[in-house]
């Protein structure tokens, strides 16, 4: 009796053992497994965090937007970590593809040291297909070239049986139109709607309106602006404005220029501004042509 207890006992320290190397095992499993997993979860955000930092700065300076996405990557990722960031489809598109090596805590007992998670972003930017704010000034569609100086309103002589391209924005009348001007339209505006001409040359409520807006940054210049001036235009771009008298015109797309001033009075009275290419929030497409005003997203 006494030796058979004896190999009993000998048995189940055999079995506990045998249940602790494998406890072991899972503990390494769900631990190491478990960090693996958290390790990839944030590499995964940090990648798309700076692809959508870079995307930003496209299509216009692509080495800032490849410096901005290496800059948010090392600023959120971790030391060691491997980051490459290229960009494609005619300044675009923007890749982040990012690794790291993740150590192992308990798999060092069966010589598993580490592991490797990879993570990959792609960001895109598509033309906007609404935006708000925008100012009474409608263009009409053609292809802008970037820091070109345009007419955003005409002056007399130049404009179209009486319209020289001022728009009626939720209303018609000088102080809906001059303050249209100063703040931009309230409401959201989209590729597709109608919007109505605002007739006569509107000199004096053009001059003031702007004048304003110059005033809020009168130091900015199309190279030194910042994100957010006030001298930024969003400006409807519209089918045509060959039309007669008040009458409704077709907004086909978007664009963003910058507010360089006001020139003469009365029936010569006109504004100008510079192209620019920029990225906004706001609703986008890649069905609808572009003009230079994107919105960003996630492709992948």
């Amino acid at each position: 009796m006494i030796r058979l207890l004896r190999e009993e006992k000998g048995a189940a320290i055999v079995i506990v053992a045998l249940s602790m190397t494998v406890m072991m095992g899972f503990a390494a499993l769900i631990v190491d497994v478990g960090n693996m997993y958290l390790n990839k979860t944030r590499l995964v955000n940090m990648a798309d965090a700076a692809a959508l930092a870079g995307v930003q700065d496209l299509p216009g300076d692509p080495q800032s937007a490849v410096d901005s996405a290496y800059s948010y990557a090392a600023q959120n990722g971790m030391d060691g970590d491997v980051v490459g960031v290229s960009i494609s489809n005619n300044n675009t598109v923007l890749t982040v593809n990012a690794n790291r090596t993740v150590p192992f805590f308990f798999g060092k007992v069966f010589e598993m040291i580490s592991a490797n998670v990879g993570a990959r972003a792609v960001a895109a930017i598509r033309p906007i297909t609404g935006a708000s704010g925008v100012v009474p000034f409608g263009v009409a569609k053609q292809q802008f070239i970037y820091g070109q100086t345009y007419t955003l309103k005409e002056g007399g002589g130049s404009g179209y049986s009486g319209n020289f391209g001022a728009l009626a924005l939720g209303g018609s009348g000088s102080p809906v139109y001059q303050n249209n001007i100063k703040k931009g339209y309230s409401k959201q505006l989209h590729i597709g709607d109608w919007v109505s001409t605002e007739t006569g040359n509107m000199s004096g409520p053009t001059s003031e309106g702007v004048d304003y807006r110059m005033a809020l940054d009168p130091a900015a210049t199309f190279e030194t602006k910042g994100e957010g001036s006030p001298r930024i235009l969003i400006v409807p771009v519209i089918d045509s404005l060959d039309v007669n008298g008040r009458s409704d015109v077709l907004i086909v797309g978007f664009a963003a220029f910058f507010l360089e001033g006001v020139g003469e009075s009365g029936n010569d009275n006109y504004v100008t501004g510079k192209f620019m290419q920029m990225v906004i929030p706001g609703d986008i497409s890649t069905e609808v042509t572009g003009y230079g005003l994107y919105g960003s997203t996630l492709i992948q």
